[in-house]
């Protein structure tokens, strides 16, 4: 509730904590197991301009396309080719379970070829999706970049996890025009439930303000 995250948010003030970010992996993927140890492209820390340390551990690493492999030609022990199986599986294992889509202000999101992978996925399973939009002129600034959406111009940190997307794509024009009825579909679109809870999330506030200004008039 609000209260709750006007504490919370009081409390990471005081310690200082506020402006700290952190990479959630919802799916736990190990990156000990995978990219921590190198930095081929040479990323920089967007603020400091430091390019961002490698990890000295010495788990073995697996990517897509080291033995052993499947009959489909992915690695068993890759952890980093296995996020369908895994929405998979908890769909199977929960009927209720659900996608949160929380969107950077840049809307970046909807151009990394993992993300839009998931998206598709979790439509496909019939999982329910909830977007989150930082405001309502994040999107009305960059609506164009969604309706230009392409799968084949996806990014992703890999090359090769490009190519092990596309591969599983063998219609591309066909999933590009469901990529834009899943975002922009006026019943049962991203943008459409987005708009939805927004409009309930006013009426909500308009609610409570109401009980204030009543309260506020007996007094």
């Amino acid at each position: 509730d609000k209260e709750g995250l006007k504490v919370l948010t009081e409390t990471l003030q005081v310690h200082d904590r506020l402006q700290d970010t952190y990479w959630i992996c919802a799916f736990s993927v190990n990156q000990h197991a995978g990219i921590c140890g190198a930095n081929p492209d040479g990323d920089t820390d967007p603020v400091t301009k430091i390019p961002h340390p490698v990890c000295g551990c010495k788990t073995p690493k697996f990517f897509n396309k080291d033995p052993p492999l499947n009959d489909q030609g992915e690695s068993i022990m890759c952890e980093m080719n296995k996020f369908d199986d895994m929405m998979a599986l908890l769909a199977k294992k929960n009927p209720n379970f659900a996608e949160v889509v929380a969107v950077d202000a840049d809307l970046n999101l909807f151009q990394r070829a993992w993300c839009v992978a998931e998206l598709a996925e979790a439509h496909r399973l019939g999982m329910a999706q909830t977007l989150f939009l930082r405001n309502k002129a994040t999107l009305l600034t960059r609506q164009g970049t969604l309706e230009a959406l392409q799968v084949e111009n996806m990014r992703a940190s890999r090359p090769e996890d490009v190519e092990q997307i596309l591969s599983k794509i063998p219609n591309k024009t066909m999933f590009n025009r469901k990529l834009q009825e899943l975002i922009f579909d006026g019943h049962v679109g991203l943008l459409a439930a987005w708009r939805k809870a927004d409009v309930l999330q006013q009426m909500e506030d308009l609610s409570h303000l109401l009980k204030w200004a009543r309260a506020s008039a007996s007094v």
